[in-house]
């Protein structure tokens, strides 16, 4: 067996990391008796790509994930995305103008459609940014503050807070 003098990452990393993926290494539940540790990743907005503060922000709750795992906890630490509502509006608003449209032109179910579009297309490259990063999240539990379960769970815990007088 020949080895390389330099190490690449390229190379490495992402085999290792399909691996680690192949053996649930993260999935949040595998130890049932373990202590539940769980962090929710404040979801990066659907505009684009990660920036340096998401890097940074991710670096450190993988850290925690994976030293909480080596302490023998059920680790989930949820991935996911947001809507950002005006944010994305706008990105998908300059869309539209550099083919020639405004939101008005097309109506509210038109626009709404192409939002969601905006969405499959960048909350995809997002999460792909994340496990280039070598997240250690449960892809399978991967959330958008949009869908449906998520959406009523956060009006639950609203209700439920307003009902004890927090809110």
């Amino acid at each position: 067996m020949i080895f390389s003098k330099k190490y690449e990452p390229g190379e490495v990393e992402p085999r290792w990391y399909e691996q680690w993926l192949s053996w649930d290494c993260f999935k949040g539940d595998h130890l049932q008796e373990a202590n539940p540790y769980s962090i929710v990743i404040p979801p990066p907005n659907v505009t684009g790509v990660l920036t340096i503060g998401h890097v940074l922000n991710n670096t450190i709750q993988d850290i925690l994930s994976r030293r909480a795992r080596q302490k023998g906890k059920s680790v989930l630490w949820l991935p996911g995305t947001d809507h950002a509502g005006i944010a994305t509006q706008t990105k998908v608003e300059r869309s539209l103008r550099e083919q020639g449209l405004h939101r008005r032109d097309l109506g509210r179910k038109k626009f709404l459609e192409k939002a969601w579009e905006w969405k499959e297309k960048h909350g995809g490259i997002i999460l792909k940014q994340l496990r280039s990063l070598g997240s250690s999240c449960d892809w399978d539990r991967t959330v958008h503050t949009l869908d449906e379960d998520y959406s009523n769970a956060v009006l639950t815990a609203f209700v439920k807070l307003y009902e004890k007088g927090y809110i």
